[in-house]
């Protein structure tokens, strides 16, 4: 109702007809306001008091809030806890794209979109991101699109193992770079104008949702982030299992 009247004064008819309520219901509800000092009656018409207005400015606030922290409710779970400290308010304006409303491959496309528009790429636990992005990427990367990658050495594996071909001609463009990290709990995309992060299912570890904006503070963010993962992460010097190997037994 204060929702209601926060577009300008209505009659009771009007608030019966607008809210669907009863006329029991609307008597209720606007004597409840006016006793609240929120509403009050003038000429047979309801408006919002000075104090109501500044009541509703706060509800509407609150919805507007409400509704974007419950979209933005993957990012929430994949970065708790990371340093530095994800701005969760950055991301207001984010797209937010999830695999639980009849598309799992939603987050895939909408990655994929993106980097057709793109001539840098760097990227943190592609898994949770995108699965199969050596068969979206292969072509680009091999036409000059620099990329760096951070990795777990078991997808590291299994990409080698399922796309030895690629593999070796992405080792030959020397456009792609890699390195290996044990501890990779999201996904995290930097493209030239946008940056996303990638969530993944705690259970299946398929993609859940991916989140990206073009928000400058949410990209320092994901600079730093990056960097501090890469200088933290063990060079694979050429993408082959023996290197893939060496790398693992230097870390260890």
């Amino acid at each position: 109702m204060i929702s209601a009247l926060r577009e300008g004064p209505l009659d009771r008819r009007d608030l019966e007809r607008r809210l669907a309520i009863s006329k029991s219901t609307a008597h209720r509800n606007t004597t409840s306001l006016a006793d609240r000092g929120l509403v009050e009656r003038t000429d047979g018409e309801y408006h919002l008091t000075e104090f109501g207005e500044a009541v509703a400015d706060v509800v509407a606030t609150f919805e507007t809030d409400m509704r974007m922290m419950v979209r933005l409710a993957p990012l929430f779970d994949a970065v708790a806890g990371v340093q530095p400290r994800c701005p969760i308010d950055a991301f207001s304006d984010a797209t937010v794209t999830t695999a639980d409303r009849g598309d799992p491959f939603g987050p895939l496309a909408r990655f994929v979109s993106l980097v057709k528009n793109t001539d840098t790429l760097r990227m943190l636990d592609s898994y949770a991101v995108a699965p199969t992005y050596i068969d979206e990427v292969h072509g680009r990367v091999l036409d000059g699109l620099e990329t760096k990658v951070i990795e777990r050495p078991d997808v590291a594996e299994d990409i080698l193992e399922n796309y030895p071909q690629k593999c070796v001609e992405l080792c030959a463009s020397d456009f792609l770079t890699m390195r290996l990290h044990e501890e990779l709990i999201f996904g995290l995309v930097i493209l030239d104008s946008r940056i996303g992060v990638g969530v993944r299912d705690p259970e299946t570890g398929s993609p859940r949702a991916f989140v990206d904006t073009d928000d400058p503070e949410a990209r320092a963010w994901a600079e730093t982030l990056f960097e501090s993962y890469w200088s933290d992460a063990t060079r694979l010097r050429r993408f082959n299992p023996k290197a893939l190997r060496e790398a693992i037994e230097s870390d260890a």
